[in-house]
């Protein structure tokens, strides 16, 4: 099966039931000892795998990108995806996870291709008590001033779109989209106020079960604010995972042949055609039958093996 890795300081949050995604740090140069140990133990990986799928934060780009063009370069190799994502911590933890999770049941270029794709799945972001340095997700001059006022405090959601709302004491959150129940939400405090995750966003997203993890290494660069609680919220249910399985369309990259579904090939780097959609299939003339109870139906396109994964996502119930 394809090896997920997660290549930066982004530690695993545990709490996807039997799968987590291998983690290796990224702060040297691809010549270095500890660089060409990477670049072995990515040939090691080729070895026993069909590809690998190496994930990397979109907005920490040098060291992790400079040692996987490396590896792929001088191994000379097109199983290699290298796949940037632009998520805070927290949540690209959770996506490499739930990659891994799918691995075992989906070819290697359909899961480089709903890896980006996760992100619309879940709610990430975190309640800071500032937004002046915040720089990854956007932010209005407004907002930038009100960071100033005493005890201002704001809701910035990273995923599934960018938003900053500010929120006064214990308020309810501004409702907006939840993920498919059963509705999971985990939570890593700095310094902020974690029983407003618990009490008040896990209510208004409909959430069986708050946790708490740990907090992550890579969580202030990300948030820039001297407090906050970073959280993300996922559906529970595989199914949800398994129907971006379904519906991504992969073609063959006209250059290296791999079946992809993303703008860039993530084994070669090339730009992919614009493809002209297959027209749709007309309705059955009156009179035709369609499919009845003497008539199977078509059967649907299906990425994904025969072995469907686990209906239970988290490791233990809400």
């Amino acid at each position: 099966m394809t090896l997920v890795m997660l290549v930066d300081d982004v530690p695993s949050l545990g709490v996807i039931r039997g799968a987590v995604a291998e983690r290796s740090p990224a702060g040297f140069a691809p010549l270095t000892d500890e660089g060409l140990e990477f670049t072995g133990r990515i040939e090691s990986a080729l070895a026993a795998s069909p590809a690998v799928l190496a994930l990397y934060p979109s907005w920490r780009p040098d060291a992790a990108g400079r040692l996987l063009r490396f590896a792929r370069a001088s191994l000379g190799t097109r199983r290699l995806a290298i796949v940037p994502l632009d998520l805070p911590p927290l949540a690209l933890s959770l996506v490499a996870d739930q990659l891994a999770f799918l691995a075992p049941y989906v070819e290697p270029g359909t899961l480089a291709t709903v890896a980006p794709r996760l992100a619309g799945l879940m709610v990430a972001g975190a309640r800071v008590n500032s937004v002046t340095r915040l720089e990854h997700v956007r932010t209005g001059f407004g907002d930038h001033l009100a960071s100033y006022l005493p005890g201002s405090e704001f809701l910035v959601t990273a995923a599934p779109h960018q938003a900053v709302h500010r929120v006064a004491g214990d308020a309810a959150p501004p409702a907006g989209y939840a993920p498919s129940p059963p509705v999971v939400v985990l939570a890593a405090e700095h310094g902020g106020d974690g029983a407003w995750v618990r009490d008040r966003l896990g209510p208004a997203l409909g959430a069986v079960s708050v946790a708490a993890v740990g907090d992550q290494p890579l969580g202030a660069e990300y948030w820039r604010a001297k407090r906050y609680v970073e959280f993300v919220a996922f559906s529970g249910d595989s199914g949800v995972l398994q129907s971006v399985v379904r519906a991504a369309e992969c073609e063959p990259c006209p250059w290296c042949g791999t079946p992809v579904g993303s703008p860039v090939c993530p084994f070669c780097a090339m730009v992919q055609p614009v493809r002209t959609p297959p027209p749709a299939a007309a309705p059955p003339a009156p009179g035709e039958a369609g499919p009845g109870p003497g008539r199977a139906p078509a059967s649907p396109r299906a990425d994904a093996s025969a072995s469907a994964p686990p209906a239970r996502l988290v490791t233990a119930p809400p």
